[in-house]
């Protein structure tokens, strides 16, 4: 687990709240039971599990745009992880959890650089021109072994 992933965790443990990250964090924790079911309060359990996006925003007052860097950000750690949609008129959003489990916590940060491989590869041709040849084939190999 890496320095900042573990200062956040303790942080958010000890009440500590020192950047938006861990702001967001704390909030998403709060709405998603512990491991064993259980909510941090009693009034938490009235409310879907987990928390979406566009809740999130107004209980913190947080930017749309700095709200999803920080989403990514936490996604990227495997500390939570999208669970449902919650819409509002046209829009819809996206519904978090906290991630307890740490093994699950390392098989969702492989899938997510898994899944930001592909997207990687996918945008790779618009820069081709900018490679040499062999670095061109290692890409074009790369896409066509994973169907792309």
């Amino acid at each position: 687990m890496k320095p900042k992933v573990k200062t956040w965790l303790r942080n958010v443990e000890n009440g500590n709240i020192r950047n938006f990250t861990e702001k967001i964090l704390a909030r998403i924790k709060e709405e998603t039971p512990d491991e064993n079911g259980y909510y941090k309060d009693l009034f938490s359990g009235i409310h879907a599990k987990g928390i979406s996006t566009h809740q999130l925003r107004d209980r913190t007052g947080i930017s749309h745009q700095s709200l999803t860097a920080i989403l990514s950000a936490l996604t990227d750690e495997g500390l939570i992880k999208a669970t449902g949609e919650h819409k509002i008129n046209d829009s819809t959003y996206s519904i978090y959890m906290f991630v307890h489990d740490l093994e699950y916590r390392k098989r969702l940060i492989q899938k997510r650089k898994e899944e930001k491989y592909v997207q990687w590869l996918k945008k790779a041709d618009d820069y081709f021109e900018f490679m040499d040849a062999q670095t061109c084939n290692m890409i074009a190999f790369e896409q066509e072994k994973n169907k792309l």
